[in-house]
């Protein structure tokens, strides 16, 4: 009976801090205020949650897929290539998966709205899987960054629309 509790106490201490680490990086990413600052948190939140440095690629006009600046994992040509892959097929793909497993990494693509927002790249510390607990807390973060960045990306382009209009109004005005 000892034992029964001892490992239910364990797993709903697991279990806490699962939700709690999806409350802080929900409740950081409701508080940042632009697409910088966004990064910056998923970044710092995935690789304190996970223990892996992280590379956040997201696509470009000039560029398919960019790497985030202050991301803490530099991509060798190879992982950029697969992040590349995952962007492309919105499959995931690296270490772990079915697709390119000889990888360094995994490379989860951002899917939110019918669109890839871009590509989360991580490069575990701890060389053992992700238990499926884990994976599941790594899945939801996936859902809930990409439902933001899709956000900001809408956010972005309805002022870009309203400078458009509002453009447009000024220079009927001037004629």
């Amino acid at each position: 009976l000892t034992s029964r509790l001892r490992s239910q106490q364990i797993v709903e201490r697991n279990r806490e801090e699962r939700a709690t680490a999806l409350y802080l990086l929900t409740r950081e990413l409701a508080e940042a205020p632009d697409l910088a600052q966004l990064m910056a948190v998923v970044i710092q939140q995935v690789g304190k949650t996970f223990r892996a440095d992280v590379a956040l690629s997201l696509p470009e006009t000039e560029n398919p897929l960019t790497v985030y600046f202050a991301s803490t994992w530099s991509l060798s040509d190879k992982e950029q290539t697969i992040a590349a892959w995952a962007f492309q097929h919105r499959e995931s793909a690296g270490r772990e998966t079915d697709n390119l497993p000889s990888s360094e990494g995994s490379h989860l693509p951002l899917v939110a709205g019918g669109r890839v927002a871009g590509v989360l790249s991580l490069r575990f510390h701890d060389l053992t899987p992700l238990l499926p607990a884990q994976r599941d807390l790594l899945d939801a973060f996936i859902r809930q960054i990409a439902l933001v960045l899709d956000r900001q990306r809408l956010r972005d382009a309805e002022t870009q629309a309203k400078l458009l209009a509002e453009s447009e109004r000024l220079g009927t005005t001037l004629l």
